[in-house]
């Protein structure tokens, strides 16, 4: 369920060549797709994921998903780039439907199971980002990227009684306020808790690194650096599917660690392959594992940091992973823009330089905040509004 719903906001990724060609949309055009997508879904999320906490989670995640399924046959009959941008956008309004199941899912887990049943849920989001990423290169060619939605579309509408089946219909939810103060309380989140803060900002700058680069991979694999098709540069997800697998694989390995020496891991691993991707981009057999390792730790660190603000907010859920998550995808939006136009000026190397920057801007929030608690630690019992986890 998760997976499939993710999916639908990275169909523009391995769909860019097909914009470009069908559309007549030029490269900037074709991407800005893909931006308002992102855009959109970090909206959603903020608009939306906090009604979670007021209303049952299960109908309001059968309506997004029927919302879904028309927003996808609907953009697959607008006629220009413009149009089917802001289609894209409606779709990525009402696709956060994974962030609805993840807090549904920790209220649901035990409490020695809750950081593995996150990583389970990030691990399924990333096989689908990239199992739809290979489903969309594939058959891209054969039904175009018209009939590449309605397949979705269809996917969507066979999840529905899963959902219905899945979560119960009585969980317990808070009283209902008025939707102004819902929103307001959800942004306050911020002031009240340092550890969404900082691991929201963190994980901002972290997937706009990883999403850099994904977002004009089948430009760079199609172009005249590697001469790939279409299809190949869409059999490339299976990178992404194999980081997705690792992950699911070693979530009690991480849990393990522990969430902050998952955090830092992540982020030594995730400027170390961006490094790597600069130098290594026209040689396939390197590139590919800088791509599996900066994939594979952004989702540790995404698993790392969603489950210290789940944690650090056991009664706020909904809203706490509302701000996170919005975060991560105006991160996302943000790194859309930048790969771009770095991949025009530049190539994949430029796109490269630019996410070891981001990246490192999230080095830099997680070593300022492990030295304000190491202060905080010498001063006595820490003043921070939230517990660090």
């Amino acid at each position: 369920m998760t997976a499939v719903a993710v999916s639908t906001i990275y169909l523009p990724q391995p769909l860019l060549t097909d914009f470009i060609s069908q559309l007549g949309a030029s490269t900037a055009g074709a991407s800005s797709i893909a931006t308002a997508v992102q855009l959109g879904y970090a909206l959603g999320i903020f608009l939306f994921v906090p009604l979670a906490d007021h209303f049952q989670p299960r109908s309001q995640i059968t309506l997004q998903m029927a919302l879904l399924a028309a927003g996808l046959v609907t953009t697959a009959a607008l006629p220009a780039t413009g149009s089917v941008a802001a289609g894209f956008f409606v779709v990525g309004l009402v696709a956060n439907i994974a962030q609805l199941i993840i807090p549904t899912a920790a209220k649901l887990a035990p409490a020695d199971a809750k950081h593995s049943t996150t990583s389970v849920l990030v691990g399924s989001l990333l096989i689908g980002i990239f199992g739809g990423r290979i489903v969309a290169g594939l058959l891209g060619a054969l039904i175009g990227w018209r009939g590449v939605l309605l397949l979705f579309a269809l996917f969507v509408v066979l999840c529905l009684p899963l959902i219905r089946r899945v979560i119960p219909n009585d969980l317990p939810v808070a009283d209902r306020i008025a939707y102004h103060r819902i929103l307001l309380s959800t942004v306050r989140r911020l002031g009240t808790s340092r550890v969404l803060l900082e691991s929201a900002i963190m994980q901002f700058f972290g997937f706009a690194a990883f999403n850099a680069v994904w977002t004009v991979m089948v430009l760079h694999l199609t172009g005249p650096s590697v001469h790939w098709s279409v299809a190949a540069a869409g059999l490339f997800g299976l990178v992404g599917i194999a980081a997705g697998v690792v992950t699911l694989v070693a979530a009690r390995a991480v849990q393990r660690w522990g969430s902050r020496r998952a955090v830092t891991t992540a982020i030594v691993v995730l400027i170390a392959a961006l490094s790597s991707a600069t130098v290594d981009n026209r040689l396939i057999w390197l590139f590919a594992p800088s791509v599996f390792l900066l994939t594979w730790a952004n989702q540790v660190l995404q698993s790392a940091n969603q489950s210290r603000v789940l944690l650090a907010n056991p009664g706020s859920a909904a809203q706490a992973n509302t701000m996170f998550m919005t975060a991560v995808f105006l991160g996302g939006s943000l790194g859309a823009a930048l790969g771009s136009i770095a991949f025009d000026r530049d190539g994949m190397t430029g796109v490269g330089e630019i996410g070891v920057v981001l990246a490192a801007l999230a080095g830099v929030v997680w070593l300022t905040s492990s030295l304000w608690d190491r202060r905080a630690a010498g001063r006595g019992p820490s003043m921070s509004v939230s517990p660090v986890v």
